[in-house]
């Protein structure tokens, strides 16, 4: 029997052009009794009636022939469909697409790398795949897209593709990348207020300077377009309301070298401020809505004011619950007298509540826990301030290394909303036995317990023993930061050290002191805390003849060699920083007492204020100042000052680039250091971005200057005595040693008799 085939353009043009151009093309329909498939190689026939939406005893005409190609080109499994007929049987004659046998791109030295290969996977261009054109023209428009934004415009791009037996292909792309393409000029023409220098400095594409490594010569369209932007907001920043930027011409030269930048500006009048008004659904009365704009009557027009003062009443209006606020400024021209009335229009939206809060990620720690830090309730009216402050009081905890917050609106509603605060745990807890230094101490052997989230529950736990050059101590302490409900913190703790001297080259002399705290911390507000409690402390001394120091001997003459001290111990603090370690902004100061009270074998007081400041600056560097200043003296019939007790100064901690402890009042008639009753010193860091790490969160490079002392007395204190160094240094977290910082500093006034260590390092965790 002779076999029937439909023309080409009656069934698979069906789909190729009629589908596309809305040409139809009629033929004799029929009734499928079977279905068979030619031209298969690695495909089985099921394959294809997977993807055919058609089946014995349908009905094959126009309209189903049309409607089962497309469906087979849509699989993407074939690149060539033909439908013929043979009496009842319909025959599906297809080309499958080729395997990809291997995929390479050569060349791209300086765009791709993983992250290329990644995408190309995830577009189906890999080994096994399919092969597809288009997906590979789609590769190379985006590469030569990507060469373009990074200044290689001389960047030639082939792709190959090689057929290789059973329907298989190997493809390569090469890349031939040439030279960075660099800005000879960026010139502005139509600008007479501001000169060319002043406005050049407000665009992030610079051209072709001395600077090694320099990359803002290399043109981008998106950050040209971000400069135009920035250009147009400084100027309406300064009340030129009708700045425009005319034209842009971006010429580049033959041999694709160099790029000229020139744009053409119309800068326009200087528009002020007539006066300001509020529509909309107001909510706020209107003398609070004024004491949040900074829009003055009379003042020069400037696009930030306004955007910043719309932006102070959506957080208002979000501090009481309405959570989607919108504000726009919406200014309203007199040409004639280039004046402009700014209208705040306000839509508050409805007031939204909080349903619910939710935590995602904290897996050893308690949901309570957490929950106990929020100051956003469930059920109470949404506070972006104070979701916001939730979400720094997790980020501040020691288990804790990030929190994030995301406000996400319940379905279904216009009211309502849910919180989650996602978090990263750190590890809270560390069972340790290493080995440090320290200036001050010598090598140390310490074993150490330490655990900031015992049991989930935020409890802190320590346990540690250590062993140095000069001392051997035990330390245990318990800290609940909750230990009742509104948030008054227990520190529970005991010690006992047994030490041969204050620091390693003072005053030859032993003491043996074990002791007792219990502290409360007790918050005043979200930023103030102050600090009570009680210690005790039994101390015994023990002197050396030929070998201590006269001020040593003096103070066991007047005092014995054993007494026993009752403190009261006081402070209070005010803390913004951001992160308790490592942070970017905010202050902290800190203001403490401790008194040995009425009834000790000796009486007297510890008075101490420290001060951090943190500023940041552009580019991601931080200004960081850390002051302190520190007083002890006795009072009452037994005012001696314990020896140990005095304040030393030098060393990481104080003043680098001078040993440890070594500044000061020295003892007789040894010259040791002895330490003094009032110490004061400043450190002032520029913390400088490091590009192995973004969030600065574990490692750190500054430079520094440093300036202090110890007197004997308070009327010793000279600022000519003050003495200063200069330097740089680099703290990092290791993952065995612990905290490592590092200095070398230069001292800037020493004097004859000052010991000197320009590097210092110390690490470890028992300091």
């Amino acid at each position: 029997m002779r076999a029937i085939k439909f023309p080409k353009t009656a069934i698979a043009c069906a789909v190729a052009a009629a589908a596309l151009t809305g040409r139809a093309y009629a033929f004799e329909s029929f009734q499928i009794r079977d279905i068979r498939a030619e031209g298969l190689q690695r495909l089985e026939i099921g394959t294809v009636l997977t993807y055919l939406p058609l089946a014995v005893g349908d009905e094959l005409n126009t309209a189903t022939s049309r409607q089962a190609i497309r469906a087979l080109y849509g699989s993407g499994l074939f690149q060539d469909v033909q439908f013929e007929r043979e009496g009842g049987t319909l025959i599906i004659r297809v080309q499958e697409r080729p395997a990809i046998t291997k995929f390479e791109i050569d060349g791209n030295d300086k765009v791709g790398g993983d992250e290329v290969d990644e995408s190309l996977k995830n577009l189906g261009l890999a080994e096994g795949e399919l092969f597809r054109r288009d997906l590979l023209d789609q590769v190379e428009q985006e590469l030569r897209r990507q060469y373009y934004a990074n200044g290689y415009y001389d960047v030639e791009i082939e792709s190959q593709v090689n057929e290789e037996p059973n329907n298989r292909v190997s493809l390569k792309i090469e890349v031939t990348e040439g030279k960075v393409t660099k800005i000879s000029d960026v010139n502005i023409l139509g600008n007479s207020v501001f000169d060319d220098e002043t406005l050049l400095e407000q665009f992030e594409l610079k051209a072709t300077n001395w600077m090694p490594f320099q990359r803002s010569d290399r043109y981008s369209k998106q950050k040209l377009g971000g400069d135009l932007e920035k250009l147009q907001a400084w100027y309406q920043d300064r009340g030129y309301l009708k700045f425009n930027v005319r034209s842009v011409q971006v010429a580049l030269t033959p041999e694709k070298e160099s790029i000229y930048v020139t744009v053409n500006v119309e800068e326009g009048e200087i528009y002020t401020v007539k006066d300001r008004r509020f529509s909309g659904e107001t909510i706020l009365n209107d003398r609070f809505l004024e004491a949040l704009t900074s829009t003055r009557s009379g003042d020069t027009f400037s696009r930030k004011q306004a955007t910043d003062s719309a932006d102070r009443i959506e957080a208002a209006l979000s501090d009481i619950g309405y959570a989607f606020a919108e504000v726009t400024p919406i200014p309203e021209i007199d040409e004639d007298k280039r004046e402009v009335s700014i209208n705040y229009f306000i839509e508050p939206g409805k007031r939204a509540y909080v349903r619910r809060i939710n935590f995602v990620g904290n897996v050893g720690t308690n949901d309570e826990t957490l929950r106990r830090e929020m100051r956003q309730l469930e059920a109470a009216p949404f506070s972006k301030s104070a979701v916001e402050r939730s979400r720094v009081r997790l980020a501040r905890l020691p288990y804790m290394e990030e929190a994030e917050v995301e406000t996400q609106p319940v379905p279904g509603t216009d009211d309502l909303v849910d919180i989650v605060f996602r978090v990263k745990e750190r590890p809270p807890g560390s069972v340790q036995f290493g080995v440090g230094y320290s200036g001050a101490a010598g090598f140390l052997v310490t074993g150490q317990v330490t655990h900031t989230n015992f049991l989930g529950t935020g409890n802190r736990i320590d346990a540690s023993i250590e062993n140095n050059t000069i001392a051997r101590a035990i330390n245990l302490g318990w800290t609940d930061p909750y230990f009742t409900e509104d948030g008054i913190s227990q520190t529970i703790s005991l010690f006992y050290r047994e030490s041969e001297s204050v620091i390693r080259f003072s005053s030859g002399f032993n003491s043996n002191i074990l002791g007792a705290n219990l502290t409360y911390g007790i918050p005043l507000s979200e930023f103030v805390a102050l600090r009570a409690g009680f210690g005790f402390e039994e101390v015994a001394l023990e002197t050396f003849p030929g070998t201590t120091s006269d001020e040593v001997l003096e103070f066991v003459v007047r005092n014995g060699t054993r007494f026993s001290t009752y403190q009261l111990r006081t402070g209070i603090s005010y803390d913004s920083r951001n992160r308790t370690f490592f942070a970017t902004r905010g202050a902290l100061h800190s203001l403490s007492v401790d008194l040995a009270v009425p009834g000790s074998d000796i009486e007297y007081f510890n008075a101490s204020y420290r001060g951090q400041f943190y500023v940041p600056l552009p580019f991601d560097f931080v200004m960081q100042f850390d002051s302190a200043i520190g007083y002890v003296d006795g009072y009452g019939d037994k005012s001696d000052v314990p020896p140990y007790e005095n304040f030393f100064a030098g060393g990481p901690r104080t003043v680098r680039g001078y040993r440890d402890g070594s500044l000061g009042p020295l003892d007789t008639p040894f010259l040791n250091p002895f330490g003094g009753k009032l110490r004061t010193t400043l450190q002032s860091e520029l913390i400088i971005p490091l590009p192995i790490e973004s969030d600065g969160r574990s490692t750190r490079l500054y430079g520094f200057f440093d300036i202090g002392n110890v007197f004997a007395e308070p009327g010793d204190f000279e600022f000519t005595e003050l003495r200063q160094s200069a330097g740089l240094g680099f703290s990092w977290f290791t993952p065995f040693l612990g905290l490592l910082e590092m200095s070398y500093a230069f001292p800037l006034n020493e004097e004859i008799g000052d010991r000197t260590d320009r590097f210092q390092i110390t690490f470890g965790s028992g300091f």
